[in-house]
C-alpha cells in the first residue's frame, strides 16, 4: 500500500504553491501543475489527500514569510526519506544559513566533515524538496552569481532581495 502524503495549495502573488507532508512534518513545496519535477519525482509511490487543515500552519507560515513578519520557520520538515545521507546533511546545512544572508556552494562543501565536491553539493541543493522552508535560494555562487533555482534564477533573487527587504524588520 502507498504512504499517504497529505497536500493544500495556497495562492501568493504571482504563484501557487502546493505544500505536501507526511505524518512528521513537510516533506515538499512547489509549484501548482506547472513544475518539470512533481511531487512523485522525489517520493514515487505515495496517495495524496488533500487536507488544508493539517496543511494550515504551514501555509500560514508560509504567508508570514512572504509578508516580511516571519524569518524563521518554526513547523516541522521530514526529509528523511529524500535522497542520500550525504544530500540530507547538505540540507540539513542549508536549514542553518540565516535569513538575509547568503553562502556559496564551496562553503557549505568546506563545512561538511566528509568534505566533497562543490559540484555533489550543488547537485543536492538543486534536488531540494522542501523550497523555501529548506532555504536554498540563500546558496548561491562563489563568485556571487545568482545560480540555479527549481523555480528558476528570476525567481531566487526575488527571494533573496525579499529577505534583504525586510532584514532589520521586527528585530
Amino acid at each position: 500500500m502507498a504512504e499517504i502524503f497529505y497536500y493544500d495549495d495556497v495562492k501568493i502573488d504571482p504563484w501557487t504553491y502546493t505544500l505536501t507532508m507526511t505524518e512528521d512534518g513537510l516533506a515538499y513545496v512547489g509549484l501548482k501543475d506547472s513544475e518539470a519535477s512533481p511531487i512523485f519525482s522525489y517520493y514515487p509511490n505515495r496517495m495524496l489527500v488533500r487536507d488544508p487543515k493539517r496543511l494550515a500552519p504551514y501555509i500560514q507560515e508560509l504567508k508570514e514569510y512572504f509578508a516580511g513578519t516571519r524569518k524563521e520557520f518554526d513547523v516541522p520538515i521530514d526529509i528523511s526519506e529524500f535522497g542520500t545521507p550525504f544530500q540530507r546533511n547538505v540540507l540539513n546545512m542549508v536549514q542553518r544559513i540565516s535569513y538575509g544572508t547568503t553562502v556559496s556552494y564551496g562553503d557549505i562543501a568546506a563545512s561538511l566533515d566528509n568534505a566533497r565536491s562543490v559540484r555533489a553539493v550543488a547537485h543536492a541543493v538543486a534536488l531540494n524538496p522542501a523550497l523555501i522552508f529548506i532555504p536554498c535560494h540563500r546558496v548561491i555562487m562563489s563568485n556571487s552569481k545568482i545560480g540555479g533555482y527549481r523555480l528558476g534564477a528570476k525567481e531566487k533573487a526575488r527571494l533573496i532581495n525579499l529577505e534583504k527587504s525586510h532584514l532589520h524588520d521586527n528585530l
